[in-house]
């Protein structure tokens, strides 16, 4: 997403000056996992602008002029959308590090901050694409175990076992995170699991998920979205 050239407001310059680099995340999650400390990272853009700026009354189909399954396929499906938005926001109020579209400062469909409580810092929105294959690996091979909620977590952890050379064992575990209601499901798996690093990807209706996850002990849990299934393949 390119960003457009303007003047700053005194709030969005703070917000860029208080914004942490991809590389400077790398290193703050990985002294997570050595340190065994418990983080979690969560993720919005656009499409979590849109929904928190809708009717919480009615039922949300912002996304359908795009595709007839569109709500489907990012797991709000029969989602209500008040329900919807708080999870959201509780998401966004409750993890340890958030990491808003910084694309918002440019573009006012991805300006998400005055939804959420003021951050002493954010974490840049784009450190899934930022971190090469090489980084992604040496994150796994520190960790004990890796966690998947993914609908198409089998082939993920196929496409990593296949395409990542690991030094040492990587032992992964999955979950078919496929919508909303299958929460609670995916958090009882990832905290029982006995995987340290868990990374997820369940649309807006599964933010919630990473810091709940990350309530249990030693789990470090990175809100990857779609960026996911291009991790597996080193992009």
């Amino acid at each position: 997403m390119f960003l457009s050239i303007k003047k700053l407001s005194k709030n969005d310059k703070k917000i860029c000056q208080k914004t942490i680099s991809s590389k400077a995340i790398y290193a703050i999650v990985g002294d997570a996992i050595l340190r065994q400390k418990s983080i979690s990272i969560v993720r919005m853009g656009d499409g979590e602008c849109k929904i928190l700026k809708a009717d919480k009354t009615k039922p949300f189909t912002a996304f359908n002029y795009m595709h007839n399954e569109w709500n489907k396929k990012l797991g709000i499906e029969n989602m209500p959308t008040d329900i919807l938005q708080k999870n959201i926001i509780e998401a966004g109020n409750s993890c340890s590090y958030f990491a808003p579209s910084v694309s918002g400062i440019s573009l006012s469909d991805y300006y998400l901050y005055n939804f959420f409580k003021p951050r002493r810092e954010y974490f840049d929105n784009f450190y899934v694409n930022d971190w090469t294959a090489e980084m992604i690996k040496r994150l796994f091979e520190a960790s004990d175990g890796i966690c998947i909620l993914h609908r198409d977590y089998k082939k993920i952890i196929s496409n990593f076992k296949k395409t990542y050379k690991f030094k040492n064992t990587v032992v992964f575990k999955g979950f078919p995170k496929n919508n909303w209601d299958d929460n609670e499901q995916s958090i009882d798996f990832a905290v029982k699991s006995g995987m340290q690093l868990v990374l997820y990807s369940g649309g807006p209706g599964a933010k919630i998920i990473g810091p709940k996850i990350a309530k249990a002990k030693n789990k470090v849990v990175l809100d990857v979205g779609n960026t996911l299934l291009p991790w597996s393949i080193k992009r």
